[in-house]
């Protein structure tokens, strides 16, 4: 994983690219009762994020966040719970091709956190496919059409979605436009890759 911000990165490698336009309102209207309304309490009391009803727990979100910095990748929590909430998303829409197969920066990455939990291992892969950009038009399509339609809620802590048409994912948790990868001033041993560039719309 590489230094690199939510306006320069974009999944789609193919010069014919879908529309840039997130449909509005992923969270419009919702209050702290509301996000999290259709879970139980403890569930509520617990979850920093509901996606189709799939509990990301704080508890990922933290453990996530604190193997990342022992492998001196310095991501936020916010960005942690972003990429957490995208990846089954990401993962639906590249399904029907096969899905995404670990590649050289994921395993990588890997090697510096020998014993990730499955949401290290979750966010790893959306990072590493996110950078890959090997996502074809039609996936992304999926992907952005599958977001849509999801039912996200965010515990108030995290803050809540926001709509960026520069984030990598098309939204982002909590922060208008944070650093997507960013590592610490002590870098792992990860390959070394060109940044990518936003490409014209």
């Amino acid at each position: 994983m590489k230094a690199q911000s939510a306006r320069r990165a974009h999944p789609v490698r193919s010069a014919a690219r879908s529309p840039r336009r997130l449909a509005a309102a992923l969270v419009a209207g919702a209050t702290a009762v509301a996000l999290l309304g259709g879970c139980g309490f403890e569930t509520r009391q617990q979850a920093a994020a509901v996606v189709n009803g799939q509990v990301i727990t704080q508890d990922d979100v933290e453990t996530t966040y604190n193997q990342l910095q022992a492998a001196k990748y310095d991501f936020t929590e916010n960005v942690v719970l972003t990429a957490l909430i995208a990846a089954p998303l990401l993962e639906n829409a590249v399904a029907p091709s096969g899905g995404w197969k670990p590649d050289a920066t994921y395993a990588q990455v890997m090697t510096t956190i020998p014993d990730a939990t499955q949401a290290t291992k979750d966010f790893v892969s959306a990072v590493a496919l996110i950078q890959a950009q090997k996502m074809t038009p039609a996936e992304v399509e999926a992907y952005r059409t599958g977001l849509k339609k999801a039912d996200i809620s965010v515990n108030p802590r995290f803050g809540s979605v926001v709509h960026n048409d520069q984030a990598p994912i098309y939204f982002t948790v909590g922060q208008s436009s944070p650093n997507w990868i960013k590592q610490s001033s002590v870098p792992a041993t990860t390959p070394a890759t060109t940044p990518a560039t936003t490409p014209a719309s």
